[in-house]
């Protein structure tokens, strides 16, 4: 399966964009990619606060928030944004917290076959 690139590329964003939120200011964040089997995979993992156990599975719940000292702004729809827009493509997305502390937010997509396009877009360059 072919992807929407700038669907992609705004879901990365907004997962990157939680990353530097949720981060001390001279922590990294770390992008990997990779391919298993069918699929490719994409991590994103901070050394931010982390998650709260009881709330990995509801970061994508549309308006969910997590409480966390020094609030940071916004309305709780990036993940549950991310996650639309991943499972359209035939994905998922999953949370976990990161060993040592942090966050890694992993996507997985299946591989496009070589030359396949989007639905609804032409192969012609």
């Amino acid at each position: 399966m072919a992807v929407d690139f700038g669907l992609i590329v705004q879901t990365l964003v907004n997962i990157i964009d939680n990353a530097l939120k949720y981060s001390p200011t001279d922590s990294a964040i770390e992008i990997k990619a990779r391919n298993i089997g069918n699929d490719v995979q994409i991590e994103v993992a901070d050394r931010g606060f982390g998650i709260p156990p009881g709330d990995l599975l509801q970061v994508f719940d549309k308006f969910y928030r997590i409480d966390h000292p020094g609030s940071v702004a916004g309305t709780g729809l990036g993940l549950s944004i991310c996650k639309g827009i991943v499972e359209a493509h035939g994905g998922h997305i999953v949370a976990e917290n990161r060993v040592g502390g942090g966050t890694i937010i992993r996507l997985i997509l299946p591989a496009a076959e070589p030359g396949q396009k989007p639905e609804g877009q032409s192969n012609v360059q």
